[in-house]
């Protein structure tokens, strides 16, 4: 009989030991639903850009009406900004996506797969996907000017009462995971690491009356972890890039070359010219000058050790963008491509006039008064 009691009391227990198990199970259940339902946005948007049925696009793609275009990459894909809409397409000329900023002044930034769109001297950003809003952020003070990363991170430099700039890095949530307080020079730059767990700052300030510019790398996974800080010089900077060689700075006076884990110059160059534009590096470092004996421009390839490798003077320069070691010149209705060497290996007539040209894909894409054109090269 006793035997019997204790089965019981033991069946008892293990009933109400599976109810409280399967109590507990329909809870976490029901709290994750509540949490997918919550995030699904954020959840779904790196996955939305899949399989998009977009329609057969084709060229010229005939631009919306605005004011002005920004014209850019976007991984395989290009977009353009106007002072009202963000517009994506695919490398058809397909319309993925229009988007209504909402700001007044909008600037972008772009990596593979991300438009980071901010309105200078207001205190928005958002971020995007080829096809949607992934999230949208603000801040309490002005801001300067904003980065994407290489993937998913965005720095925003902001003006600050207390500081002279405030700088911001949010992750792809749109969370802040750092902050930094400059508390005297201005930021002048930043940019990511390949890997975006560490940033570079460019930043002025004044020294023995004259200016100071340096460079330095923060951890972004510790909030007060300064790596290193290296001084490049007292010539205003027009551009900070992570290259896989190292931080490539250059500024009005010549380019310096960083190693990124100790800050050290690898490599200088000397500039007597004015730097009138500055090419990404993609297998050619080059360089745009104003040429005062010709009244024209001269472009300017470096080596790896920042020496001159060749130089030419085209007969005209509307725009230019590097891709793949080639260099490709625009100039109205005319593209030059050369190579490292700067020597000529292509020469195309082009339909019309165009104003910005930008090489995706190793194909040329034209901005005009109001299409997009693309070239086969």
């Amino acid at each position: 009989m006793e035997d019997r009691n204790n089965i019981n009391k033991f069946r008892r227990k293990e009933k109400k030991r599976r109810l409280r198990a399967s109590f507990a199970v329909v809870v976490l259940i029901g709290l994750t639903i509540i949490l997918i339902a919550v995030n699904w946005n954020k959840i779904i948007s790196p996955f939305k850009d899949i399989g998009l049925d977009v329609g057969e696009g084709g060229f010229p793609v005939t631009l919306p009406g605005s004011a002005g275009y920004v014209l850019d990459e976007l991984g395989e894909s290009f977009y353009l900004l106007t002072d009202t809409y963000l517009y994506t397409y695919n490398s058809d000329g397909a319309n993925i996506a229009s988007i209504q900023h909402g700001f007044q002044n909008p600037v972008a930034s772009s990596n593979s797969k991300r438009a980071l769109v901010y309105d200078k001297n207001g205190k928005g950003f958002k971020l995007y996907s080829r096809s949607a809003e992934i999230f949208s952020g603000t801040v309490d003070d002005s801001i300067v000017f904003a980065q994407v990363g290489s993937g998913d991170r965005s720095a925003v430099v902001t003006t600050s009462t207390r500081y002279a700039n405030y700088l911001y890095v949010f992750n792809a949530e749109g969370k802040q995971i750092f902050r930094w307080a400059s508390p005297e020079n201005k930021i002048m730059q930043v940019c990511f690491s390949d890997d975006d767990n560490s940033i570079f700052v460019c930043v002025i300030g004044e020294s023995g009356g004259e200016l100071s510019m340096s460079v330095l790398r923060f951890d972004l996974d510790n909030d007060d972890d300064m790596i290193w800080q290296t001084y490049v010089g007292s010539n205003i900077t027009f551009s900070l890039e992570y290259c896989g060689d190292g931080v490539y700075v250059v500024a009005s006076g010549g380019s310096l070359l960083l190693d990124a884990e100790s800050g050290t110059i690898k490599a200088q160059s000397y500039y007597t010219k004015t730097v009138y534009g500055i090419s990404d590096t993609d297998g050619m470092r080059a360089v745009v000058f104003l040429d005062s004996g010709s009244n024209g421009k001269t472009v300017t390839v470096y080596d790896d050790a920042l020496g001159e490798a060749a130089s030419l003077s085209p007969d005209g320069v509307t725009a230019f963008d590097v891709s793949d070691g080639k260099l490709y010149i625009l100039n109205g209705s005319h593209l030059t491509v050369y190579n490292s060497s700067l020597e000529e290996i292509g020469d195309y007539e082009l339909d019309d006039v165009y104003s910005d040209v930008k090489i995706i894909g190793g194909k040329a894409y034209l901005l005009g008064y109001n299409t997009v054109q693309r070239w086969e090269l």
